[in-house]
């Protein structure tokens, strides 16, 4: 009877076991097709870009260390037709940034200097007018020290760094160290040689050693050179005639500010690492991510809050543009590199429009997105709340912008031009078709529009209009 017993209980135990791997197994399964399917919209999307503004360069989408979507689209080199390949290379600008502030976060933690350090302390080239600056105000980029005119030493073919730093020590101070925000290449230039007062090593050997051999960043380099950098992509502006090279030959002379060359692969490793705690310590780490001026922490922009935290930066070179991003509620990364900008500005084609589209899908997998042409459902006592006059704000001749409702949809005036239809992504967010635009209504407490956004892709632009009026007729302004 007891060995009956037993064995029972054995038997449910087992059959127990197993409902619990057939639940694991459904689970996986449900996960993995909610994935593919995640992944094909996000496809679609790029493809879009792609197809409708040229898009040209490679995007990657990992969440928990599960790589989502990654795509190329156009060549690494284009009178070749070289197609790209993981190890493909692109000057990244700017993205440098976050990894010169954890540079200098490191050498913090090492007890070699303090972000509360003045920068003379460290440089001994600092004028006496800079004495006030330490090194956290160069890190929040509100140090007040003009920037570097990096199109005339370009034409003079300066590279070099000291000889570069040399021109901005007779320079005023463009206002008092730490009550403004002013972004500029030069704050980070002069902590990279902090980094290497600091450490006794050039700033490619600190990098080199403390962060791209530990986070296996094999494909990531100091300096973005056409001569020396192997498995790169080629940069390019869009013409008449289709991609037109266009590009600096030698970034040397941003070194600590834009020098770096990476690929999707070792940018996606960096930012695991960075917020993973694989490099930096969680205080450290708290600190670099705290903004000092409103969205700006150290070497990265802190955009929105809670489950829209977005972390990033943005990377802009002659023929390059690159964009990094990590949402913490989701543990999500997301690159978007291209090798084609835009005539007039370093903006890659539908790259701005991409990103933001592919992070929405990120955070809501049942998002509404412009590029698949679908429109939300909204309540009509919402919309024609939204109708009335609105002023644009913090500037001397404000344009005005005219919202209208008309046969169950809101039309935009501005400027005079025909009334253009809105298309609803969410209850206060819309787009226009066809356009690199974006609207959004800001509410006040009691749900009464109070400010509408304009959001303008390539170069980007937000405009901010103030209502003044209430509801405008049923007709489309005309």
């Amino acid at each position: 009877m007891r060995t009956g017993s037993y064995l029972w209980r054995l038997f449910v135990r087992l059959l127990s076991l197993l409902e619990i791997v057939v639940f694991l197994q459904l689970s996986l399964a449900a996960q993995t097709q909610e994935d593919a399917q995640l992944a094909a919209r996000m496809r679609h999307v790029a493809q879009f870009y792609h197809d409708r503004d040229g898009f040209s360069g490679v995007i990657a989408v990992k969440r928990n260390h599960h790589l989502l979507f990654q795509g190329s689209y156009g060549y690494a080199n284009y009178e070749k037709q070289t197609p790209f390949k993981r190890d493909t290379r692109f000057a990244v600008a700017s993205l440098s940034k976050q990894f010169t502030a954890a540079a200098i976060l490191l050498l913090q933690q090492d007890g070699k200097l303090k972000t509360s350090d003045f920068l003379r302390q460290h440089y001994s080239q600092a004028p006496a007018a800079w004495d006030a600056v330490t090194l956290r105000y160069l890190l929040t980029q509100s140090s007040g020290i003009p920037d570097v005119d990096f199109v005339v030493l370009r034409q003079q073919h300066q590279a070099d760094i000291p000889q570069i730093l040399s021109t901005l020590i007779d320079k005023p101070l463009s206002f008092e160290p730490g009550t403004k925000y002013d972004y500029t290449n030069a704050n980070y230039l002069l902590l990279a040689r902090v980094v290497e007062e600091a450490s006794g090593e050039s700033y490619c050997q600190f990098l080199s050693r403390r962060i791209f051999r530990p986070l296996r960043m094999r494909q990531t380099s100091c300096v973005w050179n056409t001569q020396t950098t192997r498995h790169r992509a080629n940069g390019y502006m869009q013409s008449a005639k289709g991609p037109a090279p266009d590009e600096d030959e030698d970034l040397g002379g941003l070194t600590g500010a834009g020098s770096l060359a990476s690929t999707v692969g070792d940018l996606i490793r960096w930012t695991e690492g960075l917020h993973g705690g694989r490099i930096l310590s969680q205080a450290s780490l708290k600190e670099m991510l705290t903004p000092f001026q409103p969205e700006y922490g150290y070497g990265l922009t802190i955009q929105g809050k809670d489950k829209e935290l977005d972390i990033g930066h943005v990377g802009k070179a002659d023929g390059f543009y690159s964009q990094l991003d990590y949402v913490p509620a989701i543990k999500t990364t997301l690159v978007v590199i291209s090798n084609l900008v835009a005539a007039g500005f370093n903006e890659g084609p539908g790259a701005l429009e991409m990103d933001d589209e592919l992070t929405r899908l990120s955070e809501d997998a049942d998002s509404i997105v412009p590029s698949e042409g679908k429109e939300a459902k909204v309540p009509e006592e919402i919309l024609r709340g939204y109708a009335g006059h609105y002023l644009q704000d913090g500037v001397k001749n404000p344009a005005t912008a005219i919202i209208s409702f008309h046969d169950g949809r809101l039309f935009l005036q501005k400027d005079g031009k025909e009334p253009v239809g809105l298309h609803a992504e969410s209850a206060d967010r819309f787009y226009i078709a066809g356009e690199p635009v974006e609207l959004f209504i800001t509410k006040a407490d009691n749900g009464a529009p109070t400010t509408l956004g304009v959001l303008k892709f390539c170069p980007t632009q937000v405009d901010g209009y103030k209502k003044t009026s209430g509801e405008i007729g049923s007709g489309a302004a005309k």
